[in-house]
């Protein structure tokens, strides 16, 4: 729990020290979606944009488009898969839910489940694609995969929030339309940052501690 709260604390200031750009880009994604095509190409540059503010570079217009440019072909087919999924996985909710057969209890549950895992994964995506030399889909979505299964504590933390932020949006609409989709872009950014760096203090405090043990003093036979 303590890196969830390390997440959110540190999303919040990303997004506070940027506030006038991610709204513009909010904006700017929220039109976008109207056109259905327009929203790939945008969530791209805001993933890049949440990636370079991670790192504490200065945003221009330039860091928007250089995302745009760099991930248009990644983000559309992570858009056709998402569709394809959500088709399939509809389907068979509404197939699986019409029925009154006990036995079809366990397939309902199990595409709620793998919709639900899909959802998480997506979570992840883009900011391990960001940080990749060479963006690969499949190393993105491998990687996601890890962090869901490494971090389950942060994983869940991120799904409730997410669900809350949702909820809110839902019923007010000006955080959706001002802060929603770019709050998720700088906190799943974040969520992986300081996954990485987490993972990295504990092994490094491992590794300290492995030093700092005295040495085996037991008789070994020669």
């Amino acid at each position: 729990m303590s890196l969830a709260w390390r997440v959110v604390r540190r999303s919040i200031s990303d997004f506070m020290d940027e506030i006038l750009w991610l709204v513009l880009l909010n904006i700017l994604w929220c039109l976008s979606a109207v056109t259905v095509i327009g929203a790939p190409l945008v969530s791209a540059g805001m993933a890049w944009v949440a990636a370079e503010i991670g790192e504490g570079k200065v945003l221009h217009w330039s860091t928007f488009t250089t995302g745009v440019r760099r991930y248009w072909k990644q983000s559309y087919i992570w858009a056709v898969l998402n569709v394809v999924v959500a088709g399939l996985v509809g389907m068979n909710l509404t197939f699986y839910s019409g029925r009154f057969e006990a036995w079809t209890v366990a397939p309902f549950m199990l595409f709620v489940m793998l919709g639900l895992w899909w959802a998480g994964m997506q979570f992840y995506f883009f900011p391990f694609l960001t940080h990749q030399e060479n963006p690969s889909l499949r190393t993105a979505y491998r990687n996601s995969i890890v962090l869901m299964l490494s971090q389950p504590g942060l994983s869940i933390a991120m799904f409730i929030l997410v669900i809350i932020l949702a909820a809110v949006s839902y019923f007010f609409l000006f955080p959706l339309f001002l802060f929603f989709f770019a709050l998720l872009s700088v906190l799943s950014n974040r969520a992986v940052i300081e996954t990485i760096a987490y993972q990295a203090e504990l092994a490094e405090a491992e590794e300290e501690k492995r030093r700092g043990s005295p040495p085996d003093q037991r008789w070994r036979p020669r």
